[in-house]
């Protein structure tokens, strides 16, 4: 079981195996590189921890054969762990210092290159006795993946720079991956399976094909309607052994679809506005049976108007009143209400803030010149209903006359 040492165990089993497998040995140090190891004052291999990441592809992967396969939660932590690679010369004042600490580098990457995977039955050359791969590590799911990184020149100034202690080296940076460490939480146990039910169901999905009010006024049909007013759905296989229609966050139960027709009441309770609506089929599974989300049609929309039903004062007030427009549906605080005047466009006064959806809107006539004018109220961008004279044509009302 991988715990908190695997880390470390990592940069020991790195540092195992350069002095192992380099042709020409030198001391290997786990050091920052502004630090002078005691000791130590010949040429040398460094090897810096400089970053620690989380590995993307494993972070919610369990390890497979660890724990119960029913067990869920808590996986464990994957990192990728970031190295520098720094050589260290014998004499930093020679005329071929650099040239000594070159050839300790490409020694140390040969090694690196060679074993870019490190195996739990790597043995030591000078004893086969013993693993080059740290006691931390044994067992793992996951091997030792050594990847040579593509640093640039700006990314190893940024590192150095923040080492204010140490002169710029040359130095080669790694990546090694994936370093899992398990969680202590327990995991979520599951009951057994006590018995297993197969069902086996036709694919019927409901298919929307035209939505408007019933009836239409006039020869036109639209997905436009006002709370109370039926809501008729048109397609195929709308019907189901358990049939409702949601409209906006509402639910509607249908008792008896047709397979090609559904009529439904648009609810009171939805605020005005565009709403998305949808036919469900739930199906009937497990013992005892219980309804569970089955089938779903395509998402189409409609748009519910506002209907004001009554005005105080009724139908006349100075400019510069303010009147009470009694609404349906509630209007919510969150909601952009005006009142249209004629061509006139009249904001409604703020309701206070955390109120509950309120039924009355007022709105203060400022600056409307006298006169008589249609009347609309407009929610969310819908606006109610003007009569139309049926001979003429022509909008007749709702009226209001601001003296």
């Amino acid at each position: 079981m991988s715990n908190f040492t695997a880390i470390a165990g990592v940069s020991r089993t790195l540092q195992s195996l350069l002095r192992d497998r380099m042709e020409s040995p030198v001391p290997v140090t786990i050091a920052p590189p502004d630090v002078k190891v005691s000791s130590i004052t010949e040429k040398r291999l460094n090897f810096y921890l400089y970053q620690v990441t989380e590995n993307s592809y494993q972070k919610n992967q369990e390890i497979p054969g660890h724990g119960h396969p029913s067990a869920y939660g808590h996986p464990p932590l994957s990192l990728d762990l970031h190295y520098l690679l720094t050589a260290y010369g014998s004499n930093e004042t020679a005329e071929d210092a650099d040239l000594e600490a070159q050839q300790i580098l490409g020694d140390a990457m040969r090694v690196l290159h060679d074993h870019a995977i490190i195996t739990p039955d790597l043995h030591k050359e000078g004893n086969p006795s013993e693993l080059i791969l740290d006691a931390s590590l044994l067992g793992e799911f996951e091997r030792i993946k050594i990847t040579l990184q593509p640093m640039t020149l700006e990314d190893f100034s940024k590192i150095w720079t923040a080492l204010p202690q140490a002169n710029f080296r040359r130095s080669v940076a790694y990546q090694v991956s994936v370093v899992q460490i398990e969680s202590r939480q327990p995991r979520k146990a599951t009951l057994p399976v006590r018995e297993r039910l197969v069902c086996a169901l036709p694919f019927r999905s409901p298919q929307i094909t035209e939505i408007y009010r019933h009836p239409p006024i006039g020869d036109f049909k639209a997905a436009v309607a006002e709370a109370g007013e039926t809501l008729r759905i048109s397609g195929v296989n709308l019907a189901g052994p358990l049939t409702r229609v949601t409209l906006g966050d509402q639910s509607i139960p249908v008792a008896t679809p047709l397979d090609n027709q559904i009529d439904v009441i648009v609810p009171s309770t939805l605020p005005a506005g565009i709403h998305p609506v949808q036919v469900v089929h739930d199906l009937m599974l497990g013992q005892p049976p219980t309804p569970h989300r089955g089938f779903r049609s395509n998402v189409v929309a409609f748009l519910l108007i506002p209907r004001i039903v009554s005005v105080n004062p009724a139908a006349t007030a100075s400019s510069g009143a303010t009147i009470t427009v009694t609404v349906s549906p509630s209007v919510r605080r969150t909601q952009e209400v005006v009142l249209l005047l004629g061509d006139h466009v009249i904001p409604a006064v703020p309701l206070p803030p955390e109120s509950f959806p309120s039924a009355t809107v007022q709105f203060q006539l400022r600056d409307i010149p006298a006169g008589p004018y249609l009347m609309r109220i407009r929610v969310d961008g819908a606006e109610s209903r003007l009569t139309v004279d049926p001979g003429t044509k022509k909008y007749t009302g709702p009226q209001y006359t601001v003296t």
